[in-house]
């Protein structure tokens, strides 16, 4: 997902077909259509959109994609093509300059982007657009008047009100600041997934639902192992990371890492395998990770401890990373790689962190609740008709009010 080999906008890899309006009352025709547009390189985004899009089509409506690649290539069914953003990591550190010139061939051409997205949204007919930190399809909703939802975790730094310790202020203000750049304007609705319940800031409405789960993360049974499960979400410059893991008296898998690295004997490197993770995830002993939304979320429903290794740079990952530890959950190493120590150490108190799975029902709790906001603007937008009252499930997210 290089944006600066992506091409010129206006491209589809697919076009969905269209669905004829008339006024007789057809059975098989959906409720309405929702276009969800999502952008990032891990697995968090397409999570979320496979299993709010999954929600969405068993209550009746009809769900296409937009996105850029490598998240394309994991959303099933046609894709409306649109130039991918990226964040360069090395060394899992945010590398700001390298950002900045990866999507500035998706910058220069953003409006030519956004009139050809506004003639695909016409073309299928679309209803409602939910945008997933994905700022071309959203701006090209409100350009021809379509009501827009935005759901994504990212929007969590420009709506609430979290804990910033003195060493991460300015981390803090600039991923807030670039998140809040990138929304699109105009949203009738925001929707933010979250395992803990921040205050909102004055004046949001937004509306907090618990993390949205795939079928394949709820259909896990849950064992316990004696392998730790490693997952980094940018393998450049963490070969470091495998040398201390070397030093530590326990077998590892790991999966986010380049083919070809070289890992020490108790180490066993995995090729991306969305099934086999879930599965190593599930009988695991622990888990030591870079500290995403997604990851955290499925090992916190699945019981399992986790250390958490916070991406330097972006303070989303080091909120996440305080509201583990604050819930007890588990621990995590801050403003530094890794050590051997941290991980030994880690893997001494892990029994200590660990919980009995969630039930299935509390697993689906978010993907429900966020398929209710979408349905409640098309509620608002449409008079009431074409779409129906959605299954709503209570939930009690971990309270966190301060950072440790």
């Amino acid at each position: 997902m290089v944006a600066a080999d992506a091409p010129r906008p206006g491209f589809a890899l697919e076009s969905a077909q269209r669905h004829p309006r008339s006024d007789t009352p057809d059975p098989q025709r959906p409720l309405s259509t929702v276009v969800y547009a999502l952008c990032g390189t891990g697995r968090g985004h397409t999570s979320r959109a496979v299993a709010v899009a999954d929600t969405l089509r068993t209550r009746g409506h009809r769900v296409l994609f937009a996105a850029g690649e490598p998240a394309a290539a994991n959303l099933p069914g046609p894709v409306y093509a649109i130039p991918a953003l990226r964040q360069i990591v090395r060394a899992n550190g945010v590398r700001l300059a390298a950002t900045a010139r990866a999507n500035w061939p998706a910058a220069r051409y953003s409006l030519d982007t956004i009139a050809a997205a506004s003639d695909w949204l016409l073309d299928v007919e679309a209803d409602v657009v939910v945008a997933d930190h994905e700022p071309f399809v959203g701006r090209a909703a409100r350009r021809i008047g379509l009501p827009l939802v935005a759901l994504s975790r990212q929007l969590l730094l420009a709506h609430t009100r979290l804990d910033v310790p003195w060493r991460d202020a300015v981390s803090a203000w600039g991923t807030a600041r670039g998140i809040a750049f990138l929304a699109p304007p105009g949203a009738v609705e925001t929707v933010i997934p979250t395992f803990f319940s921040p205050t909102l800031r004055p004046g949001s409405r937004a509306r907090l639902v618990p993390p949205t789960l795939c079928d394949d993360v709820l259909a896990q049974t849950v064992t316990p192992g004696e392998r730790v499960l490693v997952y980094v979400n940018e393998g450049d410059g963490m070969e470091a990371l495998l040398a201390q893991l070397g030093r530590v008296d326990a077998p590892f898998d790991a999966f986010g890492l380049k083919d070809g690295t070289a890992a020490p004997p108790n180490v066993r490197l995995h090729a991306p395998d969305r099934s086999a993770f879930l599965e190593r995830l599930a009988a695991s002993r622990a888990v030591v990770a870079t500290a995403g939304f997604t990851l955290l979320s499925e090992a916190l429903h699945l019981g399992k401890p986790v250390l958490a290794l916070p991406n330097r740079g972006f303070f989303e990952q080091a909120a996440n990373a305080r509201a583990l530890v604050a819930a007890g959950r588990g621990e995590a190493v801050f403003g530094r790689a890794a050590r051997a120590s941290d991980v030994s150490g880690f893997l001494s108190r892990a029994a200590t962190y660990t919980r009995t799975p969630e039930t299935r029902e509390r697993g689906q709790a978010g993907r429900e609740a966020a398929a209710d906001a979408v349905e409640d603007v098309l509620r608002r937008t449409r008079g009431g008709s074409g779409a129906r009252p959605g299954l709503r499930l209570s939930w009690d997210p971990f309270q966190v009010t301060s950072a440790p």
